[in-house]
């Protein structure tokens, strides 16, 4: 038996409103996203910030078969060509447009041709994606040769004259994904935020107002005297400021009305977490508000952290790696003798570096005495984690080659 009585329509109308949502690509053009970034503050403090914690601790190179005067030339060489400069404009535009391009400016004739070993960079440029044109390969799936082109103006350049940042995962099928920033993703809730502001901010000035009854109100009104009732309002407010007083017409009157405020403050709390969360930032971190509750903030800065050495892992290696190449070359040296690893930005005290290393000796002693690991490693995992800084890689290749068994002093003779 099937009833179809009001309960039933009821229970059966629940949840259908979901059915006619969905999902669409709004069309942002790079010029409101620029605009976002230069007139609201979210965007323009999620960059900035997100930039400069991944800039924070310089990298840590690890040079091999380089002496001082090679580290103080590829210092020099870095600052000749602006490359910090070049990487957070390349950052800027990867984290505010969703990809971005750095290209090479080489003595090449043909920039359409490979890049080849004798060439000399001249600069390097960052172009957003409204700046180029990639011209993939017809069919990368069953192409031995899946070198891209790029056309900028009237220029087509080799794809490995050119290195493609993207901030969302690359395709690696036959479609090309188009790729969105966090900011552009983000933005319908960042409007909402703004919304919620300057309503609120509204809702402030207007929440306590004054009414004033006049005798013949309509009839002035009527007869074009604004001016008249405006100077008159003026002049009860000016009287206000200065004796905390008003005066009127014995036939007039006057009221305040105020608007009830409760629950704003909480409105405004929850759309920030919602604002942090559609960031993937912790709210200490995007609003400067302090950790509230029973929470420390300790396991939202990890997690920041965390979040910060997989965008330089994911953003900065390959900006580095793309440029270093050309660096090396410029002083004369293999572009694969350069390493590097990028520190925590994790801002640890005294006490507790000092607990970590003192556990972390203990462990190591006993890995090491049961013939785990080396002396080496274990110098190289110091050093790594920030507990023992002035661990030089000499330190390491003397108790690497120590722990064979060499003579390190003749085998560096040999060398």
């Amino acid at each position: 038996m099937i009833t179809n009585d009001s309960l039933s329509s009821l229970v059966t109308k629940l949840g259908q409103k979901s059915k006619q949502r969905y999902y669409s690509k709004d069309l942002i053009t790079n010029k409101e996203l620029l605009d976002t970034y230069n007139s609201g503050w979210i965007a323009k403090r999620y960059i900035k910030k997100t930039i400069g914690d991944m800039l924070k601790a310089p990298r840590e190179i690890y040079f091999s078969d380089f002496d001082e005067n090679d580290k103080t030339r590829f210092l020099k060489i870095n600052q000749k060509f602006e490359t910090t400069e070049v990487i957070k404009d390349a950052l800027f535009n990867v984290l505010l447009f969703g990809e971005c391009i750095v290209v090479a400016i080489t003595d090449s004739q043909n920039l359409e041709l490979p890049l080849t070993q004798g060439e000399r960079v001249y600069r390097f440029v960052v172009l957003n994606k409204d700046e180029y044109q990639e011209r993939a390969p017809k069919n990368k799936i069953f192409q031995k040769d899946d070198s891209s082109f790029f056309k900028i103006g009237s220029a087509i350049l080799h794809g490995s004259r050119v290195l493609k940042i993207t901030s969302d995962i690359r395709s690696y099928g036959k479609k090309e994904r188009q790729s969105f920033s966090d900011i552009q993703t983000a933005l319908p809730i960042i409007k909402m935020f703004d919304t919620i502001t300057m309503s609120v901010s509204d809702l402030i000035e207007e929440c306590k107002i004054d009414i004033y009854k006049m005798e013949g109100f309509n009839e002035q009104i009527a007869g074009g005297k604004e001016e008249v009732i405006l100077q008159r309002l003026s002049l009860n407010q000016e009287a206000k400021s200065y004796s905390n007083a008003i005066a009127m017409d014995k036939e007039d009157d006057y009221e305040t009305k105020e608007t009830n405020l409760n629950g704003i403050a909480d409105l405004w709390a929850k759309a920030c977490i919602v604002v942090a969360g559609a960031l993937n930032r912790p709210i200490t971190i995007l609003f400067g508000e302090g950790a509230g509750g029973f929470s420390s903030g300790e396991e939202d800065n990890q997690s920041y952290y965390e979040t910060i050495n997989e965008a330089q892992e994911t953003l900065l290696r390959p900006i580095y790696n793309f440029i270093d190449l050309f660096m090396l070359r410029e002083i004369g040296k293999d572009d694969e003798l350069l390493d590097f690893d990028f520190p925590s930005i994790d801002s640890i005290n005294e006490k507790e570096k000092a607990e970590v290393l003192s556990i972390k000796a203990g462990a190591f002693s006993t890995l090491i005495g049961s013939g785990i690991i080396t002396e080496s490693m274990a110098l190289k995992e110091l050093r790594d984690d920030g507990l023992i800084s002035n661990i030089t890689d000499e330190d390491i290749n003397e108790s690497e080659l120590l722990s064979k068994g060499l003579d390190y002093g003749n085998t560096i003779t040999e060398i």
